[in-house]
């Protein structure tokens, strides 16, 4: 039934890649398995997605001026040490984004009865106050 609707890529992370209209750049990124950040382009906007990853230093070159930043957030402030390197805390989130320069953050992958509300306020311990997108909140031209 869902065979007509996609179109199956394989790709090795570090590709790049057309899905039109976007050009669509990729990273290898940490995680317990194999997990790609895609950064979707356009002339007109940028939406920079990290799946679920660990800290690591492509992640600013991910999101740099992206108009919309998607980032793992299961945490707020840290993560078990054994998970560590495999997830990422709001607040890191929030800083990512700053020093990319990202317009925007979404906080995505947060842990079942985390306040939305306090990992907002965490990401914003980076000094930058990105406007949060709402549930509802339509993007059609970002910049």
């Amino acid at each position: 039934m869902l065979a007509e609707a996609y179109r199956l890529h394989e790709f090795d992370p570090g590709e790049r890649f057309d899905i039109v209209p976007f050009t669509t750049d990729t990273w290898l990124l940490r995680h317990f398995v194999p997990n790609a950040g895609t950064r979707l382009a356009t002339p007109e906007a940028v939406l920079a997605c990290t799946g679920d990853t660990g800290p690591g230093p492509d992640i600013p070159r991910l999101a740099q001026g992206a108009d919309l930043f998607s980032s793992e957030a299961t945490y707020v402030h840290q993560v078990p040490t054994a998970d560590a390197p495999y997830l990422l805390t709001a607040r890191l989130a929030g800083q990512y984004a700053h020093q990319a320069g990202a317009a925007r953050l979404m906080r995505t992958h947060l842990w079942p009865g985390t306040d939305p509300a306090v990992a907002r306020e965490a990401a914003a311990e980076s000094g930058s106050r990105l406007p949060d997108p709402r549930r509802g909140t339509v993007f059609s031209d970002a910049r």
